[in-house]
């Protein structure tokens, strides 16, 4: 093995320094979109958990509707 130089030493990790941090640029890009994918997920789920609880809300005033009706009948 020959003696690097200062400067060749520098240059190497530098080199490698450099390498890292695009592969950790990259990563970094993926775990991005990745959120991004989630975050739409969750809103489209909350979307749907607001419009069930509309739902179930719209069947409880039908029933209690239901439920005074067939009490009048009964009086």
């Amino acid at each position: 093995m020959r003696n690097q130089t200062a400067l060749e030493e520098l240059m190497t990790k530098t080199s490698l320094l450099v390498e890292k941090f695009n592969k950790e640029k990259e990563k970094n890009l993926l775990l991005s979109q990745e959120l991004n994918k989630l975050q739409k997920e969750i809103e489209v789920k909350n979307q749907k958990i607001i419009q069930l609880k509309e739902d179930e809300e719209f069947r409880d005033m039908e029933l209690d509707d239901i439920t005074k009706k067939i009490s009048k009948l009964l009086a």
